[in-house]
């Protein structure tokens, strides 16, 4: 593996290197210049610089230095962004102009960022009409996270992860919605393969080739899936911009675990190209209940019951994980680009106890996108994707290895964007393929199926003050009829600072395969079954907020009820005889949601962080509450950030806090309810940072800074916690340091 790794590093810096300097200069009108500090006139590295109408995007080197290589000889229109600052516009002359110093103002807000993800075309976030939320660079710097679900959980209101002990790996909620109606996206590409029922393996996702997170929530439906009516969560990882860039990245967390990085990008005359590596470990660790819970049950008969149940263990396993990633980008002009780009990944998790084999877990990715920017008013994108997730059994004793899991994804899509004066449409056509061979499959069988999706949006801003989003898309599945699925979505500012959202979508979604053909023998104790009778699901949101954004000042409210027709759902198929039990489309559910968010940040540089969610999915039954849904969370974070001559210190506390729940299942043997109380949970992190001079920045971190203790019985409403935790964290950026 190492040497391996080692091959790969330097074939991309050799290659990139030697095939960047061997492409001839661009002919043409360059123009260069340097990007600073307004107060410090201190130079920025990695400003990104994007020319309108084209798809030349170029990044500062380490002294904020840049050379626009203009095509032509006229008027071009630069946006200029850095972490931190608010964005520029500029109308620039490609000749005659002297070499350009741009200062840029720091930010106090984050309002101007452009994002992509609700309307495939970048806008800044103050003007996009649906529910939004980003992540930025700066807030996954502060919470420091050791993986994935640690950044949502910090950042995000509404969501929430707990333990599946089928498969040992994570489960979500988001907005009361499970997983099948929340789309992950990797740089708006769809994710194959799953951790644990319908979720995800969150693992493959690295949290220090993450740029940003943009979280749409709801209404995004129409051009990237029908079933994402619990909104779409797009991972953006890095890219390439500055001349050369090497970064370093350790987090070393004693038992706890430890992750290390490499990122090498090159962005030479017309080529760029990215490598990421990284390894990240943890060993095994057992949550152990000192005290059972008290389990109360509750006849029919109106007889109650109480006893004592027996204390619960829980091992929480490890990992090893090794990940590549490798991406290619060439630029023919100003209007055409192409990129290729391909990952790895590979997870070696421990022998479970009692079993006499480990199972790896490994996924190829391998892709391409053209994008051809026609004029400045019209663009066509073209993309096609292959990934291939697999889990293998590897016994431990006699060299056999079992592929008892695998998923393959095929999707190709072409989408054209046009701007006509205040209307932007978007039109795309998408086929995805997709085979599964799965061990919950009878004789672990395969079994494969198609469909086929058109979609089309138009963006019309109508006048300053309001905006209207339209769309609709339809989904054509192998065996099921064609159906169409509408969106629109609204945006009115009153006053400056006063914004109003609103907007109205369905959802849509086929069984997946294991719905259909699942027959599973769960160690002769219990059989699951697959339906080939199953019905889509039908889904419907309606959402609304109000944010005010003054300064530092932003306070968002919001509000939205999901429901569901034809849900699917397990049932039992002899109730009282045996615990079998199949999939069926059940009634009509509901869940409705509350949310508000604050956030100040001052000119000392505190910023404070605020977030309050309630969430009712109405799961009652004879009077009696069967969710598994917290009803309320909270976060809190502040963060002070301060500059010391050349260097940047800072220091962040992070908090999330879940409510009590208490819930009711259904025992058709005893034909009684049985009553479960979970805890409240607390958990904090507290987090240093240093930015010294040269790129070099680190950090130490308490996690889970009051010892929370969490319990093995409690495991299926939250992740649990392996107690306090001691981070250090060193980062290098070797461009940085050596003045590249």
């Amino acid at each position: 593996m190492k040497k391996l790794l080692i091959f790969i590093i330097l074939l991309t810096v050799s290659f990139a290197t030697v095939y960047g300097d061997n492409i001839p200069p661009e002919k043409g009108y360059p123009l260069s210049g340097k990007v600073i500090d307004v107060d410090s006139e201190e130079p920025l590295a990695g400003a990104l610089l994007k020319v309108e109408g084209t798809n030349i995007v170029i990044g500062t080197n380490s002294k904020g230095e840049f050379t626009i290589p203009f095509g032509a000889d006229k008027i071009y229109t630069v946006h200029v962004s850095c972490m931190g600052y608010t964005s520029r516009t500029l109308r620039v002359p490609s000749t005659g102009h002297p070499s350009l110093t741009i200062k840029m103002i720091p930010s106090n807000t984050n309002m101007e960022e452009v994002v992509v993800t609700g309307s495939r075309s970048e806008k800044p976030l103050k003007d996009v009409p649906v529910i939004t939320r980003i992540i930025s660079q700066e807030e996954i710097k502060t919470v420091n996270p050791v993986d994935l679900n640690t950044l949502l959980e910090y950042t995000l209101p509404g969501i929430q992860f707990y333990y599946n002990n089928m498969s040992q790996t994570t489960s979500i909620n988001y907005q009361g919605m499970d997983s099948k109606s929340v789309l992950f996206l990797i740089d708006g590409e769809r994710i194959s393969g799953e951790g644990s029922d319908h979720n995800i393996d969150f693992s493959r996702i690295n949290v220090d080739n993450i740029e940003r997170v943009e979280v749409v929530r709801g209404a995004a439906s129409t051009l990237y899936d029908s079933r994402a009516i619990g909104g779409v969560i797009n991972i953006i990882t890095k890219k390439t911009a500055r001349p050369l860039n090497v970064q370093l990245n350790s987090r070393y967390a004693g038992n706890n675990g430890e992750s290390y990085s490499l990122q090498v990008g090159i962005n030479r005359n017309r080529f760029s190209a990215q490598t990421s590596v990284g390894y990240r470990h943890r060993n095994t660790y057992w949550v152990k209940d000192k005290e059972g819970k008290t389990i109360k049950q509750i006849g029919r008969n109106g007889k109650i019951t109480e006893e004592e149940a027996e204390p619960q263990s829980l091992p929480v396993y490890g990992y090893k994980i090794f990940d590549v990633g490798q991406r290619f980008r060439y630029r023919f002009n100003d209007h055409l680009t192409a990129e290729a780009f391909g990952t790895f990944y590979a997870n070696t998790r421990p022998t479970y106890f009692g079993r006499r084999y480990h199972q790896r877990y490994e996924d190829l990715v391998i892709g391409g996108k053209t994008n051809w920017q026609i004029n400045p008013n019209n663009g066509l994108a073209f993309s096609y994707t292959f990934d291939n997730y697999a889990k293998k059994d590897d016994y431990d004793l006699v060299k056999l290895v079992e592929k008892v899991y695998n998923n393959t994804n095929h999707s190709a899509r072409i989408y054209y964007t046009g701007t006509f004066g205040r209307h932007t449409f978007n039109v795309g056509v998408e086929g995805v393929h997709e085979s599964l061979r799965h061990y919950m499959m009878k004789d672990t069988g395969m079994v494969s199926t198609s469909q086929f999706s058109l979609c089309a949006q138009e963006d019309w801003r109508i006048n300053d003050r309001l905006n209207v989003v339209v769309g609709l898309r339809g989904d054509k599945g192998q065996r099921f009829n064609f159906h169409l699925t509408p969106k629109i979505s609204a945006l009115y500012r009153p006053f400056e600072h006063l914004t109003f959202r609103a907007g109205y979508s369905q959802g849509y979604r086929i069984p997946t395969l294991k719905e259909l053909y699942q027959e599973f023998n769960m160690a002769n104790m219990i059989i699951i079954y697959g339906n080939k009778d199953l019905k889509p699901e039908y889904g419907s949101q309606l959402s609304a907020s109000m944010e005010y954004d003054y300064g530092g000042f932003n306070l968002s409210l919001s509000a939205y009820h999901n429901r569901f027709r034809n849900k699917i759902t397990y049932e039992y198929v002899s109730p009282g005889v045996n615990l079998n039990m199949r999939y069926v489309n059940s009634k009509n559910v509901r869940t409705t949601g509350l949310e508000a968010t604050l956030n100040y940040r001052m000119q000392c540089g505190l910023r404070l962080m605020g977030a309050y969610t309630y969430i009712n999915d109405y799961n009652v039954r004879d009077g009696f509450n069967q969710s598994w849904i917290r009803p309320h969370t909270a976060k809190f974070n502040a963060t002070y950030k301060h500059k010391f001559g050349k260097t940047t210190e800072s220091i962040a506390f992070s908090s999330q806090w879940m409510s009590r729940i208490t819930r009711y299942s259904f025992d058709s043997k005893e034909n009684a309810y049985i009553r479960y109380v979970y805890d409240p949970r607390t958990i904090c992190s507290l987090n240093l940072r240093s930015e010294l001079p040269r790129g070099i920045n680190v950090g130490f971190m308490i996690d889970n800074l009051f010892n929370y203790r969490d319990k093995a019985s409690d495991s299926d409403v939250q992740l649990p916690l392996n107690g306090i935790s001691f981070v250090l964290t060193v980062g290098v950026n070797l461009s940085d340091l050596f003045g590249k």
